[in-house]
């Protein structure tokens, strides 16, 4: 994943950290969510999760890129190097955003950069089961 070459993101929004950053992401990947249902629904809880636990447990904000391909794909950069890992135990308070992540995402992962780190997500889009005429 780290060593792909994709284009320029199709969605991109700097947040700082503030309690809004959430919602904002989730606002700004709508446009790429046209097949609505199951898929938007695991996009956006995807979005919404990466995006609190940069505004949780890093001192800044990030960035958010987002490209609109098969599979759509999401990362989300921070200048903080500590690595998160998915928990085995989730608090009242929290820990259950990557094990979240985990279940709705095709694949997803985590790359250390030289600024800080970028945790990644690949959904793949639904395709129409083929219909059979008879």
């Amino acid at each position: 994943m780290a060593d792909e070459i994709r284009g320029d993101p199709d969605v991109t929004i700097d947040f700082g950290h503030d309690a809004s950053a959430p919602r904002r992401a989730r606002r700004a990947i709508e446009p790429l969510l046209r097949e609505g249902g199951q898929f938007a629904d695991d996009v956006t809880l995807a979005t919404s999760e990466v995006v609190t636990n940069v505004v949780r447990h890093t001192h800044d904000g990030g960035r958010l890129d987002a490209w609109d391909d098969d599979p759509l794909v999401l990362e989300v950069h921070d200048f903080d190097p500590t690595s998160p890992a998915l928990r085995d135990a989730p608090s009242e308070e929290g820990g259950r955003g990557l094990t979240i992540v985990d279940h709705v995402a095709d694949e997803w992962g985590v790359v250390p950069t030289t600024a800080g780190k970028k945790v990644w997500a690949k959904f793949n889009r639904p395709h129409p089961a083929a219909s059979h005429d008879r």
